[in-house]
């Protein structure tokens, strides 16, 4: 089975990101990558860009 932070969460219309916070990772759907990070903020104030992965259709891969 695979875990859920592995795979594309966001709903349609948006994209799939994730940002490694405090306790794991937070799985976001936004319009793009300052979005993302936003939200990202909105759960953990130990959330860094550095971590922001966006989900290219097989695979999280670096926002960067």
């Amino acid at each position: 089975m695979v875990h859920f932070s592995e795979r594309p969460c966001a709903a349609q219309g948006l994209t799939s990101y994730r940002c490694k916070g405090r306790y794991g990772w937070i799985m976001i759907g936004a319009k793009d990558h300052d979005d993302a990070m936003r939200e990202a903020l909105r759960s953990s104030d130990a959330a860094s860009r550095d971590t922001l992965e966006v989900w290219d259709g097989e695979r999280y891969v670096p926002a960067a």
